[in-house]
């Protein structure tokens, strides 16, 4: 058993760091620290979001007192008789159950509950934009990763080939075919496309770093990404910005602002109507007195009424206070419309630059293909002596430019993808 599990140990944990986007995803969604922070906001928008906090309900009190006091009294009375006492003592007792209802107030309290439910809705809105600006980021590391090992690979193929020129040369330098100048030029060559490698190697582990992150993750965890850099075949343009329309989290976030300002406005209004409260309560009282007209005193009994408040003039607060409402509300309804118009924006230019990048792809294609095909060639001559040092490291150059053109214009493409995606409000469901 124990061999087995030692055998089977690298296996496990090379399989736990081969990921999928899809398992990032997952993975960030529970427990990216940000999200559960935006998670818990809603939560508590959602738990508040109740018809009490909106004043729309009663409110019972109990209140229960014990009162004691010791003074020395003396009492003058008209008809002559003169009572007193040192330290006379006198105890009350009294409880009282009070309901309070407040069933008119200019229809506020249906505002405040309104401003409520958008306030909760808000928190969602919150939440998902955040949620898909998480994943937008994740999916943007995750592709930059795999470009980046991509691109490792290329670097690694040049030092192959940088390191069979330099044996070719010390073994030619060996035999009085070549000089001790294109041995050493060979050598810096090597020297060089190694120090690209260790480059290349130490930007994937700090890429991974940034994606451990992101996921809640041991950071220096090292991440394998299994999932290929394809391309969409296309996007529907108008589909995109109508669906931009209803979905995009940043849009929802200024209704749900704009629906805000407007309880806002009613809640103001309400303030200039009448405000009518049903009360009611039972009380009970009992005093004694060691001294005083009366020795003891109890009542017990229900007390019921209407109040009405009217607030005549409070120096035109309230009037103020519905016009900066209206000017909020105005503001906001200006707010959705720039972004809906900046979102309109994004999404074309992103458009365009992914249909760009795509066009790049087919010729950068072309490019690695007469790239790899003219080393192959200058290999040959190389070795036959008909090319010299320089000209055949300028085509290895070639080889590593073409490749690198290539996957960063596929890198590109795919990041507009992703912003596509998300600016259109649709990337949750098409990574999830």
């Amino acid at each position: 058993m124990l061999l087995l599990l030692l055998c089977a140990g690298p296996i496990l944990a090379s399989a736990q760091d081969d990921l999928s986007l899809g398992q990032l995803v997952e993975m960030a969604l529970q427990e990216n620290y940000d999200i559960r922070i935006y998670r818990n906001i809603a939560l508590a928008a959602e738990t508040g979001n109740t018809k009490g906090n909106a004043g729309m309900l009663p409110t019972v009190d109990l209140l229960a007192e014990q009162r004691f006091s010791v003074r020395n009294t003396q009492q003058q009375f008209f008809s002559g008789e003169t009572r007193g006492a040192p330290l006379a003592q006198s105890n009350a007792t009294s409880a009282t159950l009070d309901a309070n209802w407040i069933v008119f107030d200019g229809m506020a309290m249906f505002a405040r509950k309104d401003r409520l439910d958008q306030l909760a809705g808000l928190s969602r809105a919150d939440t998902r934009f955040f949620m898909e600006q998480t994943i937008a980021d994740l999916a943007t590391a995750y592709y930059d990763l795999k470009q980046q090992t991509q691109l490792l690979a290329t670097y690694r193929k040049s030092l192959d080939v940088s390191k069979a020129r330099l044996a070719f040369e010390e073994k030619a330098l060996e035999v009085g075919a070549s000089t001790l100048l294109d041995v050493q030029q060979a050598r810096v060559d090597r020297n060089t496309d190694s120090s690209l490698v260790l480059t290349q190697q130490a930007l994937l582990q700090e890429i991974s770093i940034s994606i451990n992150r992101l996921i809640n993750r041991e950071l220096s965890a090292a991440i394998t990404p299994t999932d290929s850099i394809v391309l969409a075949s296309s996007f529907d343009l108008s589909g995109l910005m109508d669906y931009a329309r209803v979905s995009n989290a940043a849009l929802s976030q200024r209704q749900f602002a704009e629906l805000i300002a407007m309880s806002n406005l009613q809640m103001s209004k309400g303030a200039l109507l009448p405000q009518v409260e049903v009360f009611g309560n039972i009380a009970f009282t009992r005093q004694q007195n060691q001294v005083g007209i009366l020795q003891s005193n109890r009542s017990i009994g229900p007390e019921a009424g209407v109040r009405v408040r009217f607030n005549l003039f409070s120096g035109y607060q309230d009037r103020t206070a519905q016009q900066v409402s209206e000017i909020n509300l105005e503001t906001e309804k200006l707010s959705t419309s720039a972004l809906s118009l900046e979102v309109e924006e994004s999404i074309r230019i992103a458009y365009l630059r992914w249909q760009n990048r795509v066009t790049q792809l087919a010729l950068e294609r072309e490019s690695i293909e007469a790239a790899n095909e003219a080393l192959s060639i200058a290999q040959r001559q190389y070795e036959l002596g008909t090319l010299t040092n320089v000209d055949f490291r300028i085509i290895q150059l070639n080889v590593i430019n073409a490749e690198t053109r290539f996957l960063e214009a596929q890198l590109d493409a795919k990041i507009r993808e992703v912003e596509l995606l998300r600016l259109s409000g649709r990337l949750l469901e098409e990574l999830q």
